[in-house]
């Protein structure tokens, strides 16, 4: 009862303390949202994709709680070769790099994720609440829990903008985050900066497509996107893949105009060895997936030396996915992924594209880093190994 009468009182404080001037904000659901002009605390809830858009927006200041533990975390990884050699990989979430005061902020989500702290998110004394449904915070697939979610904050009494994530959707196309960008831009008054942001981000899908597109399908390279994750193991596959119902197989499909290696349906549907032996795909890529996983891990790992004699693994065509932790929909950085799948599956056609200076010019366009700053983006996303090779 006393943490009832606290909450109250803490939003009493609050909605006291908001200016009486606000403007009105409509969502995704299409519900108007009233806005206060005078907007210096906001808490988000999302993985990084709020973050990063209000970098490039110049509001990023404003944040004062976030909701997932991916800003705070400083992450190892650790790996033996068959040979016995170990060798350490580390990344940060790039919001974490860029901002490293955000480790300072409360955050109002549980380390495991997908559980939300009302208390925590009171204390904060947001303005407004930015929700992002669909990210790991919150996920989208089950739509009760999430509305469960929205309506306990709206409870409060704080004022909630929600956006979807192209996973809440079900569907596999990435359209929807123009709609996302769209009302990141009205709240903070930059509505023409925001939709100029998903052009440049788009920019790298068209281009990608517009060489992509006479490829015919007898051509069409198979590529597995399967996520290296221990707990796959553990239940007796070699990893967990995502089929053609997800952005992921969209990216390769109707984006890089290869072939899915996995023709089912779901996501992170787990696969065992037999199963990725009879798809044999001409090229894999390793996304994060429960941690990083680099090629090395499936060339020299002892726990995928069943996997050896895969086309793949034998013509060293395996790539990593950047470093992009709890990343359950797609981040501002999404085109990197595309134009990783796509020059992974098609050297010839991207040669005169180089990913290692691709993303550099992307982290100064973007987030406005200068040159020490975008090399070390590169480097806290584990993109190294594209200079290393001049990939």
């Amino acid at each position: 009862m006393k943490k009832i009468f606290f909450l109250f009182f803490l939003f009493a404080w609050a909605s006291f303390a908001f200016s009486s001037d606000t403007f009105i904000v409509k969502d995704m659901r299409g519900k108007e949202i009233p806005v206060p002009k005078n907007l210096e605390r906001v808490a988000t809830i999302d993985d990084g994709f709020v973050e990063g858009v209000m970098t490039h927006l110049g509001v990023i200041d404003k944040v004062k709680a976030i909701g997932s533990w991916s800003m705070k975390r400083d992450y190892k990884y650790d790996f033996t070769t068959v040979g016995g050699e170990k060798y350490t990989l580390r990344g940060w979430n790039t919001m974490k790099y860029l901002h490293p005061w955000l480790n300072e902020l409360p955050c109002v989500n549980s380390p495991q994720g997908d559980i939300i702290n009302y208390e925590t998110l009171a204390k904060a004394a947001p303005q407004l609440v930015i929700l992002r449904i669909g990210d790991c915070t919150v996920r989208g697939g089950n739509k009760e829990a999430a509305e469960k979610t929205v309506s306990t904050i709206e409870a409060l009494g704080i004022p909630l903008v929600v956006i979807y994530s192209p996973t809440y959707y079900g569907r596999a196309e990435l359209s929807s985050i123009r709609e996302e960008m769209r009302v990141l831009g009205d709240i903070f008054s930059q509505r023409e900066k925001a939709l100029k942001l998903y052009d440049y981000l788009n920019s790298t899908e068209a281009m990608i497509r517009e060489r992509t597109k006479g490829i015919k399908d007898k051509d069409r390279v198979s590529v597995l996107y399967i996520g290296l994750n221990p707990a796959a193991r553990n239940k007796g596959g070699a990893g967990n893949v995502f089929g053609v119902n997800t952005p992921e197989s969209y990216m390769i499909e109707k984006i890089a105009g290869a072939k899915n290696a996995f023709s089912s349906g779901g996501a992170n549907v787990i696969m065992s060895a037999e199963q990725i032996y009879a798809a044999d795909p001409d090229v894999i890529i390793l996304p994060t997936s429960n941690g990083y996983h680099p090629p090395r891990e499936l060339y020299e790992s002892p726990d995928f030396t069943v996997l050896k004699e895969l086309r793949a693994v034998k013509n060293k065509r395996v790539y990593s996915m950047p470093w992009s932790p709890m990343n359950c929909s797609r981040r501002v950085e999404y085109p990197i992924d595309m134009l990783i799948i796509a020059k992974a599956a098609y050297p010839e056609l991207f040669k005169d594209i180089k990913v290692h200076e691709y993303v550099l010019k992307f982290y100064k366009d973007v987030y406005g880093a200068d040159d020490e700053t975008a090399k070390a983006l590169r480097s806290q996303q584990i993109l190294d190994w594209t200079a290393e090779y001049d990939f």
